[in-house]
């Protein structure tokens, strides 16, 4: 059980690594998202000019996150919206969200979309020399069912879903600009990234749909037995490791950000059902065509890159308790502490 009065989420979080200096100004393309609003206030905290890019004016909680960032509004693949955004900026950071896996089975039309706008970025960059890119690539379905655990940074990359497809083809757009045109380049494999603000509802984040489940009482979705095993990383360690990780011109360019430590999901459940007091009603169904089996990442090269302690996952989910207990709306009044 998580103590309603345990401090909140600016205390209880520790120190992972040491971030980079402040940068002139940073564009966080998809700084309004779950990974990308972290990501601003990495860049924010440090001291640094930070612009992002919306579609339409932020309200609420995440207007209020981005308190002193400039916001260019408008659709990014528009040329003139993404030269304003490009305007003066040091290093640009590409977390514009994709359908997820289980969104995305034969669609590899609408996934493609995404990279065909990150090329879009690349040719403005071939414009601005030494201003460098990290971009959010996939530690899970990027590498497809690998025949040995944990996957290094070298293992085959064999994608099962049109996500994962598409999160490669990025990859490879990227290195051929940066070995062509010198545009710095960093690209995190991040496994399966988890905190406040996550959506429940896109089939994305298990630990935001096993919590919103708590909050609310709604029957989760449970799929083959909650077997698969996975690699989870706190958002808040993720964004961190943004900061510290300057884009490259050398190698290594590709790192994995995770855990390093692997959970069935049927064991997060246990953790959010013991953190939150709550046993949960479950659906079960069948594994879905588009899941990896297992993945756990090698932070080998993330180790040597910095100092790497992200928190265990149970520390992790009662945090994201806290302040999901915090700002869910609409919640039943007595929510378990």
């Amino acid at each position: 059980m998580v103590d309603p009065s345990a401090r909140r989420r600016s205390d209880l979080l520790p120190i992972t690594g040491q971030p980079a200096a402040a940068v002139g100004r940073v564009l966080v393309l998809g700084g309004t998202g779950f990974i990308g609003s972290q990501v601003v206030q990495a860049f924010v905290g440090l001291g640094s000019a930070v612009r992002t890019v919306a579609r339409r004016p932020p309200s609420g909680s995440w207007a209020q996150g981005l308190a002193g960032v400039e916001v260019v509004l408008g659709p990014v693949e528009n040329p003139a919206i993404l030269g304003r955004a490009l305007e003066d900026v040091d290093w640009v950071v590409d977390a514009v969200g994709c359908p997820p896996p289980a969104a995305s089975t034969d669609d590899f039309d609408a996934t493609a979309a995404s990279v065909r706008g990150l090329v879009a970025v690349l040719e403005a960059l071939r414009a601005r020399p030494g201003v460098g890119l990290t971009f959010f690539s996939s530690g899970g379905a990027v590498y497809g069912n690998v025949p040995h655990l944990p996957a290094s940074e070298e293992s085959r990359c064999r994608p099962i879903s049109a996500y994962g497809l598409s999160k490669l083809m990025a990859e490879s757009s990227i290195a051929a600009y940066s070995a062509r045109y010198d545009v710095p380049a960093r690209v995190l494999r991040v496994s399966n990234a988890y905190g406040p603000r996550q959506n429940a509802a896109n089939g994305q984040g298990v630990v935001a749909a096993f919590l919103h489940a708590a909050a609310y009482g709604d029957p989760v979705a449970l799929f083959d037995g909650g077997r698969a095993l996975r690699d989870f990383v706190h958002v808040a360690d993720v964004a961190r490791a943004v900061v510290t990780l300057r884009p490259s011109l050398g190698e290594p360019q590709i790192v994995n950000v995770g855990g390093g430590t692997g959970y069935a999901v049927w064991q997060v459940l246990e953790i959010v059902e013991r953190l939150t007091g709550v046993q949960l009603t479950i659906d079960r169904l069948p594994p879905r065509p588009t899941d990896v089996d297992s993945i756990v990442l090698d932070l080998s090269r993330l180790a040597a890159l910095m100092p790497w302690r992200p928190r265990d996952l149970e520390t992790g989910i009662a945090q994201t308790w806290l302040e999901y207990l915090a700002h869910a709306p609409g919640a039943p009044a007595k929510l378990p502490a």
